[in-house]
């Protein structure tokens, strides 16, 4: 047994050595929305809603109401106010204010921006566990625990028709340490605050494009002299000089490792199609594996670079145009949105 685990450390160990040896280049690239927004510019973030449903354990007492309503209005405004804060943080959407997108909604005047973004929380259960043990002395002894469990929806719709352009659901939970005392229970949006971040970086990246840093192992030669003297100018950050010299000694040699090595700097450097072009030259003369899967990764990084492209496009054509749909009265763009089910009018 302890040889077994010797040799499974010793194997980690060396493979963690291996991979702080090889030399990488990265980038920064753009990722597309998940969602198409019909070019979209400008949003409101609604105030979250909370469903009846809520199934709370809370022990007795007169405050027991007003700490349940406190700790609702707790996660829904931590939910709206933060997401709010990192659309604004991404900037590629304005933020419009949810006062007035609410007065529109209200009165049916013109919306003041292109998209809304409504949540609610549903399925909510803050349930609180009493389990008995016996202590050291055979006393038996109370102990609580809090667990907290409920659904985040998340409603994209547009704010000229009231279509629903997207809809994102994510569950949250936690569960807190032992506690002697109810009182010492941490409150519920502790338990959950993760999962809730969670949710709110997933939704900005479904709305806003966003950017992502990627990283390009190098092929190491340990025989060639010039390949070695890239590599090494390449580890030392010096990417220009190496790629002149890998791209040099690819045309005068055709090494594929070379090549490889060329196309990913280029890559890393946001030049792909001159990286597609090098990548489909070094795989056409050696069918390899490791330039097969660095091409498919490739082809991906120019699919979404053209979904970006696709997205900033329509946006700018939209601002060209007047972005609200004049030929829905207000009592059909009103009807539009009721038909959703995810705004309500007061009624006269």
């Amino acid at each position: 047994m302890k040889k077994t685990f010797a040799f499974i450390l010793g194997s980690f160990i060396l493979f963690a050595t291996l991979l702080s040896c090889t030399t990488t280049v990265s980038g920064e690239f753009e990722r597309p929305a998940g969602l198409d927004m019909n070019g979209a510019r400008s949003i409101a973030v609604l105030d979250f809603t909370v469903q009846e449903n809520w199934n709370a354990d809370i022990w007795s007492g007169r405050n027991s109401y007003y700490r349940k309503e406190r700790e609702k209005e707790q996660i829904a405004d931590y939910l709206a106010s933060n997401l709010q804060k990192m659309i604004a943080k991404e900037g590629y959407l304005s933020l419009a204010s949810p006062i007035e997108a609410e007065k529109a909604l209200r009165y049916r005047t013109t919306p003041p921006c292109d998209a809304y973004v409504s949540g609610s929380i549903t399925h909510y259960e803050d349930r609180i566990d009493r389990r008995v043990r016996e202590d050291d002395e055979g006393k038996e002894k109370v102990y609580f625990i809090r667990r907290v469990s409920f659904t985040i929806n998340y409603s994209i719709l547009d704010a000229a028709t009231g279509k629903e352009l997207g809809y994102k659901r994510f569950n949250a939970s936690g569960s807190s340490y032992e506690a002697e005392s109810r009182r010492d229970l941490p409150d519920p949006i502790r338990l959950v605050k993760s999962d809730m971040d969670r949710s709110l970086r997933e939704m900005t990246r479904y709305i806003s494009p966003y950017k992502e840093r990627e990283y390009y192992s190098l092929i190491k030669d340990k025989k060639n002299e010039t390949l070695q003297k890239a590599y090494k100018l390449a580890s030392d950050g010096n990417t220009e000089e190496a790629l002149k010299i890998y791209s040099e000694y690819y045309e005068a040699s055709g090494s594929y490792k070379a090549g490889y090595n060329a196309a990913m700097i280029l890559q890393s450097q946001g030049k792909l199609d001159e990286a597609k072009k090098l990548l489909d030259d070094v795989y056409q003369r050696n069918q390899d594996g490791k330039i097969k899967n660095a091409l498919r990764n490739l082809n991906s990084e120019l699919d979404y670079a053209d979904r970006v492209r696709t997205q900033k496009g329509l946006r700018e054509s939209r601002s060209r145009k007047n972005s609200q749909d004049t030929s829905s009265s207000p009592d059909q763009y009103e009807e539009s949105i009721q038909d959703s089910g995810l705004i309500t009018f007061p009624t006269e």
